[in-house]
């Protein structure tokens, strides 16, 4: 039993899954550099390194345009609603503004600011040449524009800015003017409110 054991015992000691291998080490002094122990090796990693250590540190950082308080959120739906009210020809009469604080729709602690704006224009010959009139001026901003009759003379449009702020506006006819209803929510709130 002892000498099958001690055989068996002196294979298994000798069996390995990665070869042995000697740590580099620095050449003496005079000597040249091999492998990939060199002077070019480690200035490579150092470069590696602050430039990875800059760009943490720049990602970490920057603050983008883009708001992330509900004060800024609030400001940036109202502003793009406002903006495309700028674009009736006539007098508008806001008939209801209601808007709402709720909480983000991913179930994050971060709030959304929800507009609903209707108002009454004048001085518009139907809702399909409004629509096509917001049509255009929204696409030339670079705006992504989704129009629909909804009958009646009704129309439908979707809107979705780069700020990726979306505005849905319906539009029907009413005795001699026409009857907008715009919609918005906001990106949700930033962690530091």
């Amino acid at each position: 039993m002892s000498t099958g054991d001690d055989e068996r015992g002196a294979s298994l000691r000798n069996l390995r899954l990665v070869p042995a291998r000697k740590l580099p080490k620095l050449p003496p002094r005079g000597e040249r550099w091999a492998g990939l122990l060199r002077p070019a090796t480690f200035v490579a990693l150092g470069v590696a390194a602050v430039l990875v250590a800059v760009v943490w540190i720049g990602v970490s950082t920057a603050r983008t345009g883009v708001p992330t308080t509900l004060e800024g959120v609030t400001a940036e739906v109202t502003d793009e609603v406002d903006t495309l009210l700028t674009l009736l020809p006539g007098g508008a009469t806001t008939v209801s503004d209601d808007s709402v604080v709720q909480e983000c729709p991913d179930g994050s602690p971060e709030e959304q600011f929800a507009l609903e704006r209707t108002v009454t224009a004048t001085g518009i010959a139907s809702a399909e040449d409004w629509a096509r009139e917001v049509r255009a001026a929204y696409e030339e901003r670079g705006w992504s524009v989704a129009a629909e009759g909804i009958g009646g003379g009704g129309v439908r449009v979707s809107l979705v800015g780069t700020n990726l702020v979306p505005l849905r506006v319906s539009v029907r006819p009413l005795d001699g003017g026409l009857r907008i209803s715009l919609s918005s929510e906001s990106r949700c709130t930033g962690a530091e409110r």
